[in-house]
Parts: structure tokens; sequence; C-alpha cells
């Protein structure tokens, strides 16, 4: 029997051609873990789906785990270090589309752009006035390469770029960025926050009820990193008595979203299904990146190896 790579989920490009390059790396691709030999897997494909320790021991000849994905917490790190078991991420796949939702994110709360749309599609006329882009101070919360690419565009805009981050970097600094240390601080004075942290121990829930308080009545605030950095019950907490004036969120703690979460239920968000990082381009990219990975580790290459 050929060895084996199981294949999770869609990487979104044709199947063809994962099949393809999958045959250019001499191995078979099984969509489908009940049709998967469990000692010929030497290689499992996921993007976000778990790859637990159950998983795992499910496949007792496993080399690697490749994630299509920068993210790699649906790993575990742990059960994959005791059996040697490499496991490689694709980090900086979607920089610039994560950074261009983030924009159209905020341009279409100062615009009420979903609003307008309504109102015409009810068939109806009514002029309101928005806000403008340029001049508003932006929170950039956490700096690595996508809140970077954000500043860069919000910059063009002509917006003041303000940065908080467990490190800092002279690119940010660079672009006309500053840095303030005082979390606190640094929510009061953004009329935009845009959160680009990844999701760690550290960070889970590090945006909370203090810091979204802190924050102007008119400010707003845009998640296009992952749902459980910030607080999801405070931040409705907030939004329902318009401590803030409005948020744009694309990930969330549960996903998909819970018919029952009361975001579903406010006037004052747009919600999103976790599409940043969701375009043609950087679906390539990612693929790419993705049966890249798996010849680096064919080949004995580091390169993007997490664990």
């Amino acid at each position: 029997m050929p060895k084996q790579i199981l294949l999770l989920q869609d990487l979104g490009i044709p199947s063809e051609e994962v099949i393809k390059e999958v045959k250019k790396l001499d191995y078979e691709v099984i969509d489908d873990p009940g049709k998967a030999t469990p000692g010929d897997v030497e290689i499992i494909i996921t993007v976000k789906k778990e790859v637990g320790r159950k998983q795992l021991e499910k496949f007792p000849n496993l080399k690697m785990v490749a994630v299509a994905f920068t993210g790699y917490d649906s790993v575990d790190l742990e059960a994959c270090q005791e059996r040697d078991i490499a496991v490689y991420n694709v980090p900086h796949y979607a920089t610039n589309s994560v950074a261009e939702l983030a924009v159209g994110l905020a341009i279409s709360l100062l615009r009420e752009i979903p609003e307008a749309d309504q109102i015409v599609k009810d068939k109806k006329w009514e002029l309101k006035p928005g806000q403008d882009l340029k001049d508003k101070t932006i929170g950039i919360v956490g700096t690595g390469a996508i809140g970077i690419a954000t500043a860069r565009l919000f910059k063009a805009f002509g917006c003041k770029i303000l940065g908080w981050s467990r490190s800092e970097h002279d690119e940010f600094k660079n672009l006309g960025g500053s840095y303030i240390k005082d979390k606190k601080e640094f929510f009061a004075k953004a009329d935009i926050v845009s959160v680009h942290l990844p999701l760690t121990e550290e960070t889970k829930g590090s945006i909370a009820k203090e810091e979204l308080e802190a924050m102007k009545k008119t400010g707003f605030i845009i998640n296009t990193a992952r749902g459980p950095i910030i607080n999801e019950s405070d931040l409705i907490m907030v939004l329902k008595n318009q401590k803030i004036a409005g948020a744009a969120i694309d990930v969330f703690d549960t996903e998909p979203v819970k018919p029952d979460n009361e975001l579903l239920t406010l006037d004052n968000v747009i919600l999103t299904p976790h599409i940043a990082f969701n375009t043609e381009e950087a679906l390539n990219r990612r693929a790419k990146v993705t049966f890249k990975n798996i010849k680096d580790f064919q080949d004995g290459k580091k390169g993007n190896r997490v664990g």
C-alpha cells in the first residue's frame, strides 16, 4: 500500500491540484479518515480541525502534522513531541488579506455601510452622516507582521498610529507609529482598536472589561485575530450598554457562532464568518507553502517547523 496523507479539511484549491501536488511528494491523498489505512498514514494536513492525542494515537506511523494555517493551537504539541511527530505551520500567507479586511471593516463601521445597504434594499433613501477615516487614531494591538501591514494601510489613509505589543519593532516606529506601554492608556487614546495578537495562554482574554471600558464612547474595536483574545461576554456588555460605539468581529469564541450568541442581536456590530484569511490569493499561497513544508520535512529542513 502507498504511503498516505490524510487531508482533514479542504484547502480551498481544486482537488485535482491537491492530488497533483501530493503525487509529487510520492504519497496518496485520503480526504476521509474512515477510508484511511491507519498504518499507512504518515502525514496529516489540517487547517483548524483539532488534532489531539486521541486522533494521533490512531496513526502509529504518523511522522508529521502539516497545519495549513498560521495558528497551530488546534494541535497537541506535547503529544506530538512525545512521539517525535513534526508540526509545521504556514505563517504570513494571509498578512495582506487580514490587513485589508481590518481596514475595510473600519470604513464599514465609520460609514455604516451595512445599514446603508439595507436602507436602499428597503426602498428607502436616508442620508446619515458618517465619519472620515483620515485623522483617526488607530490602536494596533500586536505589531507583528499582520499588525505592521495593517498599520501601513491605515497610515496611507492619513491616520495616527499607536501600538501596544509585548515587543517593540523598529518597522512600526519607522511608519510613524508610537508605542504606549500602559494598556489602559492605549485603549483610552485610540479611536479604533484593531487586534492582531496570536492566541496563546497569555493573550487569551487579555482584552476584557477594564480595557474595553477605558475606550472612548465613540470608539470602535475590530478583531480579525482570534476570538478568545477578547472576553466575549465583556464585549457584549459594553456594546449593549453603548460604552463604545461599536465593533467589527470576524472571529468568535465558538465557530460557527451559536444561534444564542448575543452578538447576533446587537445593531452596533458588524459580524463576518472568519473570512480575514479567505481570499483566493491567500488560499493559493497557503496550499503552496503547505506542500513546500512537507517537502522540507522530507528533505530534513526545519523551515516553518513549530514543534
